[in-house]
């Protein structure tokens, strides 16, 4: 049956060849093939809900500028800039033992871990005294327990930096009684 079609369609050819379509067949097919960019429109009441939402957020930026309070830091420096300066130099001292400390993240994921959430805790409870400062009622003692904060953060990492060291020696020990079996 498809031969059949195939020698009709050949026998017949010079038939089809007469019919071509009209001159509008083919401008509309060129219309639809050029694609023209269509043009976006917004309309006004976009505009306006536009214009209104950045209105409203750079009122809410200016309010939030205006009412803002004192930094934390600059709050501990007004209450004891010794205090401050004590401050700084311990949290410095806090981040290079930090440093030490992550050297055994990949070594011992799960010591540092738990190394890791002590601190945590001891860091976030700083943070919501340095939050407290400017409104608090008695500033110089919560300031001093801001400081006794730090020390505490000082201390810990100083008793686990010398388990690792320990660690390590116990490590360096049985590797040399290993070697030498």
């Amino acid at each position: 049956m498809k031969h059949r079609l195939e020698r009709f369609v050949d026998e017949h050819r010079e038939e089809f060849d007469v019919y071509e379509p009209s001159p509008a067949v083919w401008q509309s097919i060129e219309k639809t093939m050029r694609n023209e960019p269509k043009k976006l429109k917004v309309s006004f009441n976009w505009r306006i809900a536009a214009a209104i939402a950045l209105i409203i957020g750079f009122g809410l930026t200016v309010f939030r500028l205006a009412n803002r309070g004192a930094e934390p830091e600059e709050t501990l420096a007004q209450v004891n800039p010794e205090y401050a300066e004590t401050a700084y130099h311990m949290a410095s001292l806090i981040e290079i033992k930090r440093g030490e400390l992550k050297r055994i993240q990949k070594e011992q994921p799960q010591l540092y871990q738990e190394f890791s959430e002590d601190l945590e805790k001891l860091d976030n409870n700083y943070q919501n005294m340095k939050i407290q400062l400017g409104a608090a009622p008695d500033q110089e003692k919560l300031v001093e327990a801001m400081i006794q904060n730090l020390q505490l953060q000082i201390d810990l990492l100083n008793q686990q930096l010398i388990i690792i060291q320990r660690i390590n020696n116990k490590n360096k020990q049985y590797e040399n009684k290993s070697i030498t079996l």
